[in-house]
């Protein structure tokens, strides 16, 4: 038995004590997962789903780097994506190569280019950052390091690096609040031709994470976990119960709806609440739970019939056992799901993960 508990005042943390239980995946989840677990998504489906997405999207460059490609283009998100996945299934070759493609593509910044042709050649095309991706890899980097401790490849100190540079150049103060930009060129109070923000790319659990285990970092990713509480908060109060795509710095309307890019908010706090059981993250995944009951459930609720839409709803309720139960059933029983494309079909494999309690926090 582990008792996890133990944080700041105000955080909303809640320690609970739980058997760890083993896994043949890669990084073992938290011995502390707060929120409910489908019992239905077995370890054989997700080694068959992830098989399937590999098929589908990963391809080996003549140098020994490994893409996920879209459309015939690589982005900076579907190698953050992939390295997630990758970590998670304990598939070491494809991790390694996934980070040595990141890590031949930096802009100049150390982060990398958003979005580069198939297999292009080492170097910087000038496209900016994306900074989901780069929180996505670093997250995959502390899972690495986790599971492949002797490995050789000293992972974990290339996560502090890489959260440094996102704290660096993807952050901004605005109005005494810490908040994140969505790329290391554009976004946020100090860009005054364009000053949005992305709310689907906040990630308290990572940064949580990350305050614990960069101590020198601590105060900027405790100040970006504070503040995405409190642009949820006035989202949610704006949109009864949901968020925008896009929105001001400061969080107020730019005109923008929930759509394919906030459809993968409530994936985001969801981690946070199964690896903090933070109690803002509770409230967040209540009220969206709130606004899918009132339009029919799932999956009727969803705005497009696809795992992006509809598994990410499904993860808000996690916070109660029945609900997570009967949003899962609702999600992995609707047919058809329009889950060919790219982003469909990576999200769907890893809220399966989150869904299933497989997706560690390395904490």
């Amino acid at each position: 038995m582990t008792v996890v508990g133990g944080a700041s005042a105000g955080s909303g943390y809640s320690g609970v004590t739980e058997d760890a239980g083993s896994t043949s995946y890669g990084t073992a989840p938290p011995p502390v997962w707060n929120s409910a677990k489908s019992a239905t998504i077995s370890e054989v489906r997700l080694q068959s789903e992830y098989s399937s997405w590999k098929a589908a999207f990963v391809e080996p460059c003549v140098n020994g780097s490994f893409v996920v490609v879209t459309d015939g283009s690589v982005l900076s998100e579907g190698i953050g994506y992939g390295m997630l996945l990758s970590a998670s299934m304990a598939d070491q070759p494809l991790f390694d190569g996934l980070w040595k493609y990141y890590q031949d593509h930096l802009d100049t910044n150390g982060l990398m280019n958003s979005r580069t042709a198939k297999c292009e050649a080492p170097g910087n095309n000038n496209s900016n950052a994306a900074t989901d991706a780069d929180l996505d890899a670093t997250m995959a980097l502390l899972q690495a390091a986790s599971l492949w401790p002797n490995s050789g490849t000293p992972y974990r100190a290339k996560a502090e690096a890489l959260a440094s540079k996102v704290a660096l150049f993807e952050s901004d103060m605005c109005d005494g609040r810490r908040i994140l930009r969505p790329g290391d060129t554009f976004g946020g109070c100090s860009d005054a031709n364009d000053p949005r923000i992305n709310p689907s790319y906040f990630s308290p659990g990572y940064y949580k994470v990350f305050a614990q285990s960069f101590s020198a970092q601590s105060a900027t990713w405790t100040a970006l976990s504070d503040a995405s509480y409190q642009l949820y908060a006035i989202y949610q109060a704006r949109m009864n119960n949901l968020v925008p795509d896009w929105s001001h710095a400061d969080g107020s309307d730019n005109g923008s709806q929930y759509s394919s890019e906030a459809c993968r908010t409530p994936w985001r706090v969801a981690v946070d609440y199964a690896w903090t059981g933070d109690t803002r993250a509770k409230t967040f995944m209540q009220n969206i739970s709130s606004w899918v009951d009132a339009h029919g459930g799932l999956p009727h609720a969803a705005q497009q019939q696809n795992s992006a839409f509809i598994g990410s709803f499904a993860l808000a309720g996690g916070y109660d056992q029945g609900k997570l139960d009967g949003y899962v059933t609702a999600w992995l029983n609707t047919a058809p799901l329009d889950d060919a494309p790219y982003r469909q079909a990576t999200l769907r494999v890893l809220y399966l993960l989150v869904a299933a309690g497989k997706f560690s926090s390395t904490l």
